[in-house]
């Protein structure tokens, strides 16, 4: 970071250049959207007046203070304090400033609600009880103050008062400073900074500053460790604060910044949010991912970020008009760092978000607005990056259940699927109680629309849901991307999650077959070990409206509590493969009643050995559930060597085969010569169609064949060849480098359509 001095000069250059810029608009396209942003924070603040003081009532009715928790003050006042604030910088008007004032004067009298028998339990009490022991509010309460602290209703008892609960509460950050690309260390980061500004003279001002600087450091210009929609916020809206504060704007010239902007626009649901992954709370946090793409609509020049913020801002206005003061802040923020202008959507498609490193998230996609389909795959595991911080967190909350951190068990897991509205699969939530509950609640694997696997074989008439649930404490696994395809009349992924521990590898391959908008997933497992296993693949959903063999059609009615909307429902086909047992169990998720539906098996593997599952997901209409598109579905798979996986769907007079190959390994010789593989030692075969592809897809329509596959070097329909790759020379053979090699490569990906011969 640059010095205080050049960083607040360079600060003030950035800001008049977004004035005149600002200025330079024409008047049509200035005023009316950030105006909106201003008076939504007034009516907040309106009804802060009279909702601050009931939360601050109900929390003296209802505080218990226990050892583990200690002191925790009503959360309420310091927001309205910034917001009201922020309102008197803006307007000048004394009626925000005593609001504001007579809040951060009130925040030590809460002190009298801690009885002095319980300081003694903890040794972060021996030198007092702070007014301000959350961070989550502590840097609102300072920042509050910083905008009133000139103030004519400003009396110098007032000022003694709040500067000393100021003090007392950055001195506390000192017990636990901690650190790490997160959002509890911006927090209090971002506190330390405001505090060195608001009171310069204090003599601990030169800790604090110091304190702020290390604690910003995990997160200036590096990743989040976090793996949470509502974490990912709090910590990146934060770190915008924070390059304020220190006046340094070059926090945007780096690529790990702009990054999350585009993270964020690009995984927007058809209901207007960032979906729910990791510890997050329905539709949550909205406001703040407002004033985050507004801010970077400004800073890049980007069209794509202002269309998201005013998404996000549109589809989540209370109807009743009752925005929280925490949501006024944010959207005041919005308004001082926004700018009108044009605003578009970026391109409507199925996309890897961002990369395959970090964010490790698929979106299929058609479209952004409320009827879109879209389905949200989460596959990131803890990460390869920020080792120490993951392991000082490791080592110092009590968060089992959870990846380091935030994150859930939710590798490979279907987050959220919609149609036309309606939500059909949903992520499980946060959590219902600290730390989570008894199995691990909505942070455990069988909490997510996922295959989950356990060491041991399910009795034959043992419970599945008593067989797979634990304590939900979290597996380490490593997962990572194969393939990602965007291709003609299809798009597909296959990701992979590898639990070295219990000696499993699982790829989930999700083919959208968009014509017909049918989603074909095969959960293939490959054993590293030989054992007993049980593996599940889990469904979720509210309502089951009708089962059959090998079938359920469900619907969720209601997440969170929240009313959805019940056009559509979900039929899912499991198609069974040898012996296997289908059903469902009850299941609390988001708070709400759930059902799991389940296709479950155990039995003994030997290494190297694999195991595949076939779901195929119909959006079909909730008045009319028999109209599918797809007429019957059969499972095609070379029954002794599970070579290859494939499902073929009878559709409007076609059929269309979906198929991959179940051990990407297979076909690849033993002698290590280039190239090293052959049409004959990876050919797996699929009823008519034969081919090495990994994946590989047919729609056949009277004599008409048309097909799609990848990494592949030949194609065949009985004997009629449809591809055939040409040969090549591979000089330098790594153990005779005097020979050559000669054979055809592998092909990226192809596809043609071709007459069937008689």
């Amino acid at each position: 970071m640059l010095s205080s001095v050049s960083q607040k000069a360079r600060s003030g250059l950035v800001m008049l250049v977004v004035a005149c810029a600002f200025l330079s608009l024409p008047q049509a396209v200035r005023g009316q959207g950030r105006a909106r942003l201003l008076e939504l924070a007034k009516q907040a603040y309106q009804n802060g007046l009279t909702g601050t003081p009931a939360s601050v009532q109900s929390w003296e009715r209802t505080f218990k203070p226990t050892p583990e928790w200690g002191y925790t003050p009503p959360g309420a006042p310091p927001y309205m304090a910034r917001l009201s604030a922020m309102l008197y910088k803006q307007t000048g008007d004394e009626a925000y400033a005593r609001e504001a004032i007579k809040w951060l004067v009130a925040e030590p009298t809460y002190l009298k609600y801690f009885p002095e028998s319980m300081r003694h339990f903890r040794p972060d009490y021996v030198d007092g009880v702070p007014p301000l022991t959350n961070f989550f509010e502590a840097p609102y309460y300072i920042g509050a103050y910083l905008l009133v602290k000139d103030s004519p209703s400003m009396t110098a008892a007032d000022r003694r008062t709040i500067e000393n609960s100021i003090s007392e509460s950055l001195n506390y950050i000192f017990k636990y400073p901690e650190w790490g690309p997160m959002n509890r260390a911006m927090l209090r980061a971002y506190a330390l900074e405001l505090g060195v500004e608001a009171m310069p003279e204090s003599p601990d001002a030169p800790r604090w500053k110091k304190m702020s600087r290390v604690l910003a450091s995990d997160s200036w210009e590096h990743w989040d460790e976090e793996d949470a929609k509502m974490y990912h916020s709090v910590w990146f809206l934060t770190v915008l604060r924070y390059a304020d504060a220190v006046g340094d704007s070059s926090l945007y010239q780096h690529p790990t910044v702009q990054y999350y902007f585009d993270y964020f626009t690009h995984l927007l649901d058809p209901t207007g949010n960032v979906p729910q992954f990791g510890d997050a709370r329905y539709h949550s946090n909205w406001s703040w991912y407002v004033a985050i793409l507004e801010r970077g609509a400004t800073v890049y020049h980007r069209a794509d970020y202002r269309w998201a913020a005013q998404r996000i801002l549109n589809a989540n206005l209370p109807a009743n008009g009752r925005i929280g003061t925490g949501d006024g802040m944010n959207l005041l923020d919005a308004y001082l760092w926004s700018e009108d202008g044009p605003a578009s959507p970026p391109p409507a498609r199925s996309e890897d978000v961002m990369e395959d490193l970090v964010g490790k998230k698929i979106v299929f996609r058609d479209g952004y607005d409320a009827n879109a389909n879209y389905l949200f795959l989460n596959y990131r595991d803890e990460g390869t990056y920020d080792r120490m911080p993951r392991d000082f967190l490791r080592h110092t909350i009590p968060a089992e259940e959870e990846k380091q951190v935030h994150g859930h068990s939710d590798e490979n897991a279907i987050n959220l699927l919609m149609s036309k509205g309606s939500v059909l699969l949903d992520d499980g939530g946060y959590r219902p109680e600290l730390p989570s509950g008894p199995n691990g609640e909505d942070r455990a694997d069988y909490f997510h629309n996922r295959l989950v696997w356990r060491m041991g074989k399910v009795g034959r008439d043992q419970s599945i849901w008593d067989f797979i649930r634990n304590a939900g404490s979290y597996e380490t696994v490593e997962t990572e991307k194969i393939d990602f395809l965007r291709g003609d009349g299809f798009d597909m992924s296959r990701t992979r999650v590898t639990d070295r521990h219990h000696g499993v590898q699982q790829d989930r391959v999700i083919t959208w077959l968009k014509k017909e908008n049918v989603w074909v997933v095969f959960d293939i497992v490959k054993f590293l070990q030989t054992g007993y296993y049980t593996m599940a693949d889990l469904w979720d959903a509210t309502t089951i409206l009708d089962h059959g063999d090998d079938y359920y059609v469900t619907a969720i009615d209601t997440i969170a509590g929240h009313p959805q909307k019940m056009g559509t429902a979900l039929r899912i086909d499991m198609p069974k493969i040898g012996p296997r047992r289908e059903g469902t169990f009850p299941l609390m998720r988001n708070g709400d009643k759930n059902i799991a539906v389940y296709e479950a098996l155990g039995s003994h593997y030997l290494a190297g050995q694999v195991e595949t599952f076939v779901t195929v997901l119909t959006p079909v209409p909730r008045a009319d559930i028999s109209r599918s598109p797809v007429k019957s579905v059969r499972v095609v798979q070379t029954p002794q060597e599970r070579r290859g996986i494939g499902v073929v769907l009878t559709v409007d007079g076609s059929e269309i085969l979906v198929a991959a190959k179940t051990d990407l390994d297979y076909g690849i010789l033993t002698a290590n010569v280039r190239p090293r593989y052959t049409w004959a030692s990876g050919r797996v075969d699929y009823g008519p169609f034969a081919t090495d592809a990994d994946f590989f897809l047919a729609r056949t329509t009277g004599d008409t064949v048309s097909w799609a596959a990848t990494n592949m070097v030949g194609v065949r329909y009985h004997d009629q060849e449809l591809f055939a790759a040409p040969s090549s020379t591979y000089t330098l053979q790594p153990d005779d480098l005097s020979s050559t090699g000669k054979g055809p490569p592998k092909w990226r990906y192809w596809s043609g359509t071709a007459e069937v011969k008689k």
